[in-house]
């Protein structure tokens, strides 16, 4: 019981060094996806890495089809957010009536 303590701290500790590298590595991701625009799937949101995916996904069964929940995440996670997503206007031709 002496080294719990210690044993517990340095799991914390290696936990956010861990989530740091994640958030870096999909930092880097979004960097260099830059413009993802896929026919049928339509543009990149965001690079969630599987181990903050699957966390959430266990602790709140179907957050990740919540269009809120999915606002907030990247409202408070923005280095997992696509480079290239925001609020972009059509610029395709409009529809005018007959």
């Amino acid at each position: 019981m002496k080294n719990l303590d210690r044993y517990l701290r340095y799991e914390v500790d290696l936990e956010k060094h861990e989530a740091s590298m994640r958030e870096q590595m999909a930092r880097k991701e979004n960097e260099a996806m830059g413009v993802a625009k896929t026919e049928g799937l339509g543009q990149l949101k965001a690079t969630i890495p599987a181990r903050e995916y699957f966390r959430w996904h266990q602790s709140h069964r179907g957050c990740w089809s919540d269009k809120s929940f999915v606002k907030e995440f990247l409202r408070d996670n923005p280095s997992f957010k696509a480079k290239s997503f925001g609020k972009q206007s059509f610029t395709g031709q409009s529809f005018k009536p007959a």
